[in-house]
């Protein structure tokens, strides 16, 4: 099972919940599971990097992009709460030149990121 989740979650628990996971569902459902476990184990991983980076001029900068609606919104909110948010946390990520899709192609297999982007085509992302 360990060679189904590359790239695994790097917190140990939820590891093995995966494992577990996969090991309950029948042989024909695994491969389909397993893939959507590294592509979120992926995301789980690029998110992390954003840790404790987010800054005031990020948040400040993101709301400049938003929709007045959601722009309000966040403003509501205030930095603290959003900061949280994995949109601000990509955001900033970005304007330290470390882009998701670049991030996503170097740690998922080609067949990964191929399916990742045929899913973000049919999204319309």
């Amino acid at each position: 099972m360990e060679e189904l989740l590359q790239p695994r979650h790097p917190l140990d628990k939820h590891h093995q919940a995966q494992l577990q996971a996969l090991q309950q569902l029948p042989e024909s459902q695994r491969a389909e599971m397993a893939r959507l476990f590294r592509l979120g184990n992926a995301t789980y991983r690029y998110q992390q990097l954003a840790d404790g980076e987010v800054t005031e001029a990020d948040y400040q900068h993101w709301l400049e992009g938003l929709p007045e609606r959601f722009r309000q919104a966040m403003e509501r909110d205030g930095f603290e709460s959003a900061k949280r948010s994995l949109a601000l946390r990509r955001h900033a990520l970005e304007r330290r030149d470390v882009g998701y899709a670049a991030f996503m192609q170097a740690i998922l297999s080609p067949e990964d990121w191929a399916f990742e982007q045929q899913q973000r085509a049919a999204a319309g992302l």
